[in-house]
């Protein structure tokens, strides 16, 4: 009888905590945003500038950002692409370094889609193998805050 008190008063005890959904991973959230708006076109995000698909490819960009890049600030968004901009002779170690910054400024968020929009970013530049595709990556990066700045937050 004690216990059930006990439960009562901690709001449900151990068990609430757990028949809460659980929360999804850094990895999960851009899993996701990989399957619902780029499928299989990964690989054509970092070859931008050869690719035959190209009008798809940023349609598929636009509708991602109007949909998970409209909470995160244009400021919190430039501080990210000014940094890999920023980075010499397309660093390769460089850009993966950063990988930690995008995890931190996700970590500090409460907004689901916010969080999902830095996942993406971070498992494209999981993906990059190259200074070619360092390069790829930055034209991308440079549509997202162009498309961010007429869907995003001001």
């Amino acid at each position: 009888m004690e216990s059930k008190q006990y439960q009562n008063r901690s709001g449900g005890g151990f068990n609430n905590r757990y028949s809460q959904q659980k929360k999804k991973t850094f990895q999960e959230l851009a899993l996701d945003v990989k399957k619902q708006f780029f499928n299989d076109n990964i690989d054509e995000l970092l070859n931008m500038s050869s690719t035959s698909n190209l009008d798809s490819i940023l349609q598929n960009i636009e509708k991602f950002v109007s949909e998970e890049g409209k909470s995160l600030s244009t400021s919190q968004l430039r501080n990210i692409y000014d940094k890999v901009k920023r980075l010499k002779d397309n660093d390769l170690n460089g850009l993966k370094l950063f990988r930690p910054n995008l995890a931190y400024i996700a970590g500090r968020s409460t907004n689901e889609k916010e969080k999902s929009l830095l996942a993406f970013i971070d498992l494209l530049i999981k993906s990059i193998n190259s200074e070619k595709q360092v390069k790829e990556f930055k034209i991308f990066f440079e549509a997202v805050v162009a498309y961010h700045k007429f869907y995003g937050k001001q």
